[in-house]
């Protein structure tokens, strides 16, 4: 009975190693995350059928006029709207989910939410040639980093709930949960763990399952079942993904070429953006919005070499000029369809027994993968996309030498790393540092303590941790320590540096506690929690770190 109690009481605590809790938040989150991307992706889609009819992102059919004007029309909506928003609510993005994550505990205000909705609706209903990914992650995770607030979550676990968010959101945005599931892990969260998996999972089957049921079949590209013809092919995939690899990093360095203009207005910025992309629509509309349409045309060789070239260009510089001033959009959908017309010009030069439309569509994970640093998410992304699981080994050729290429031979970081770094945020990535900054003080504190300000009796109390209030400081008096009785009068000789306490007015890191601690002669920290106050004393954090099972 004592045993069953104990396994309730595990599954059910706030505690990192509570597997059941995350499981139920993973579903709550992908319920609510699936509902949200419902109404975005209808009053998107109601805004595109009614520029461009049945087929959404048919912008070639409008007239130059329209190709010319409307991305000009989507910066104005968008100048205006950050004129009615208040700053704080401006950061929107993957990058931006990533920074909260890293930096801010995994808290992402409710208010960036409604900015993202609104912004990206306007960015993408006006044909800016940016994704939807972005910000369907932005949503996810805010609504994951939301219900974790609400349900007094500690920092650890809002950090997983925001890998549940992104998973639920892409899966419920294109049907897509194997890839949700490894874009959460690899390019949020920026790890695997066995504890993770399961809430993961969990937000992206209830969010596809949900959005399925309620919409029926909504993949965004058209099912292809395309081959490897002879394995002498492979030196030519081989090629195929350097020369993605190369683009790629042409691509990111496009992107900052573009955020270190020296333009201060974000208006001019977001002006300059419609002015380029509608320039370039007239001579290739085909880059106007994600590209969905065209994507599947390059599959089903629709398109010709040449064509696909011209294209590339185009949407090359398109997609760097929206992501490089800052217009509110993803990158994924882009750097997608630059694979495709890169792996489609490969496969018209590249002599092979191969179809021409399979490397088109290993050119997008390759893309993706160089781009992002995701190579099992840019994978799993194309064999969910276009259910051809034949596809597998040369994806893996191609995302192999593109990876090469752009992460090796160039020593570039992924474009989320890269535009953080612009922000002067660098990220952690020695795995000791990494785990360290991602556990806070909070998750290891004893909350059986009893304050005394030192005058008058010593309080009655069971607990072992006496904490001294006086005008220099907090001290910590171990009762248990001590055989003779703790009085007024003893009290000063037992007021030493070794025992002060460093009162925290927010939580603090592992890495940022060991960092302050670090040439200091104190006892611990008095850490903020949701009931008051906790204790975590030097003791215990080295307990934590250095015995097996201590840090769960």
């Amino acid at each position: 009975m004592y045993q069953a109690d104990n396994l309730i009481q595990r599954l059910l605590s706030r505690r990192p190693g509570s597997l059941l809790p995350l499981v139920l938040l993973g579903v709550l989150t992908g319920i609510i995350a699936s509902l949200v991307m419902m109404s975005f992706l209808f009053l998107l889609n109601t805004t595109l059928g009614g520029l461009n009819g049945q087929n959404l992102e048919d912008f070639e059919s409008l007239a130059w006029y329209w190709q010319l004007g409307l991305p000009l029309v989507g910066s104005l909506l968008l100048i205006l709207l950050y004129r009615l928003t208040p700053p704080a609510s401006w950061s929107v993005g993957l990058a931006y989910v990533v920074e909260r994550l890293q930096f801010g505990q995994g808290r992402i205000p409710a208010a960036n939410i409604g900015f993202q909705f609104m912004a990206a609706l306007i960015a993408l209903g006006s044909g800016h040639s940016v994704g939807r990914e972005g910000p369907t992650v932005h949503l996810g995770a805010g609504i994951a980093s939301q219900v974790g607030q609400l349900t007094g979550r500690p920092p650890s676990q809002l950090r997983l709930l925001l890998g549940c968010g992104t998973a639920a959101a892409i899966s419920a945005a294109f049907n897509t949960p194997l890839a949700g599931v490894l874009f959460a892990m690899e390019v949020v969260l920026m790890e695997y763990s066995l504890l993770g998996f399961a809430p993961i999972i969990a937000a992206a089957i209830t969010a596809s399952a949900l959005t399925g049921a309620l919409l029926g079949e909504h993949a965004v590209l058209a099912p292809v079942s395309l081959s490897l013809a002879s394995h002498l092919d492979i030196p030519g995939l081989l090629l195929t993904g350097l020369g993605i690899g190369l683009l790629a990093a042409l691509f990111q360095w496009l992107v900052l070429t573009f955020v270190r203009l020296p333009l201060q207005s974000r208006a001019i910025r977001l002006l300059l953006a419609g002015a380029i992309t509608g320039a370039l629509a007239l001579v290739a509309p085909q880059i106007l919005g994600s590209g969905y349409d065209t994507i599947n045309a390059a599959l089903g060789n629709q398109l010709p070499w040449l064509m696909l070239l011209g294209i590339l260009g185009a949407k090359l510089l398109a997609t760097a000029a929206a992501i490089g001033l800052g217009v509110p959009g993803g990158q994924i959908a882009p750097t997608l369809m630059l694979g495709v017309c890169a792996g489609g010009v490969a496969g018209a030069l590249i002599p092979g027994a191969s179809d021409p439309a399979l490397y088109a569509l290993l050119g997008m994970a390759a893309m993706m993968s160089a781009v992002l640093h995701a190579p099992l998410a840019a994978i799993a992304t194309v064999l969910e996309l276009s259910l051809s699981a034949e596809s597998m080994l040369p994806a893996m050729v191609v995302v192999l030498g593109a990876n090469l290429l752009c992460q090796h031979g160039f020593n570039l970081p992924s474009l989320v790393i890269t535009q953080l770094r612009v922000r002067g945020q660098e990220l952690q990535t020695h795995p000791l540092r990494t785990a360290l900054a991602q556990r806070y003080l909070s998750e290891l504190a004893d909350m059986s303590l009893v304050e005394w300000s030192g005058e008058g009796p010593l309080p009655r109390t069971d607990a072992a941790a006496l904490v001294v209030k006086r005008e220099q400081g907090y001290y910590l008096i171990e009762l248990s320590r001590f055989e003779q009785e703790v009085t007024p009068e003893t009290l000063d000789e037992l007021l030493i540096p070794e025992r002060r306490l460093l009162p925290l007015e927010r939580d603090m890191s592992l890495l940022e506690a060991l960092r302050t601690l670090q040439g200091e002669a104190g006892a611990g920290f008095l850490v903020p929690v949701r009931r008051g106050r906790g204790l975590v004393t030097r003791a215990r954090l080295m307990h934590m770190l250095t015995e097996e099972g201590g840090l769960y």
